[in-house]
């Protein structure tokens, strides 16, 4: 029952270097930008006008019985950690090709490189999160789901890291696995429910939302920041199992694999 406990073990002892490193490379993002860190707003909000004038403007969707702030709620719920997902995963394939003079060395686990990259992409998250928080109380629509929502945050951390204990060593031995990931994260983005509701999807095509991670994900948070949204049992079920199995089965495999990766150094 090791592979159960030295994954956080291993988080835990480096916390301090983790979180010290995780600022560094935060502040570095926008170091070279005229815009600085106006970008963690300006990025989802510039996707979010994206979405609605496609959807809105365009498509002209409307959800009976919801106003406009409601829908611009619906679709930030799904917008802001499909973009968090994105960024974690597209960023974080090639997280160790870029720093594999790390591999060897003591002071900073190679297998805490992917996670760094997370919790890099959870913390804009976590701000994108705060203005919608602002947004739903301006609306009128905060209630006791609110509660849920550091579950929501805590099991896509794991399932991003997991994701990518698994990636990140792949993007090493075959490089083209980037270019895969990151065709398969886009479409991901047109398929999943962001702009749509679950139910609009035509029923011969409703499996390919139950096979698809972003659905369960975009559920959770939705069901803990909007108003009236009956997240389903089984859904929460079914995302909660998949981020342990992925976070388990990741930190096994790149434990495997981490031998196979001194070749490349």
């Amino acid at each position: 029952m090791d592979f159960l406990i030295k994954p956080f073990q291993t988080i835990n002892e480096y916390r301090k270097i983790l979180a010290a490193v995780t600022r560094v490379e935060f502040a570095k993002k926008y170091s070279g930008s005229a815009l600085g860190k106006l970008w963690i707003v300006l990025h989802p909000s510039l996707l979010l006008s994206m979405y609605l004038f496609v959807y809105a403007a365009i498509f002209k969707i409307q959800f009976a019985g919801a106003t406009t702030i409601d829908y611009v709620i619906y679709v930030f719920c799904g917008l802001i950690p499909y973009i968090g997902f994105m960024e974690a995963v597209t960023s974080g394939c090639v997280a160790i090709k870029q720093n594999i003079h790390l591999l060897k060395n003591v002071m900073f686990p190679i297998e805490l490189i992917p996670v760094r990259y997370v919790l890099m992409s959870i913390v804009t998250q976590l701000i994108s999160l705060g203005l919608l928080l602002i947004l739903v109380v301006l609306n009128g629509s905060l209630t006791w789901q609110i509660i849920g929502l550091p579950l929501a945050v805590v099991l896509q951390t794991m399932l991003l890291i997991g994701l990518l204990w698994f990636l990140a060593p792949l993007g090493v031995t075959l490089p083209d696995t980037s270019y895969f990931v990151n065709l398969a994260v886009l479409f991901l983005m047109f398929i999943s429910p962001i702009g749509f509701r679950p139910d609009m999807v035509p029923a011969v095509l409703r499996f390919t939302l139950y096979l698809n991670p972003i659905y369960y994900m975009t559920e959770v948070y939705r069901g803990t920041l909007i108003h009236g949204h009956r997240l389903a049992v089984s859904d929460l079920i079914v995302y909660a199992l998949l981020s342990i199995v992925v976070f388990f089965a990741g930190s096994v495999f790149f434990t495997k694999f981490k031998t196979v990766l001194i070749d490349y150094e």
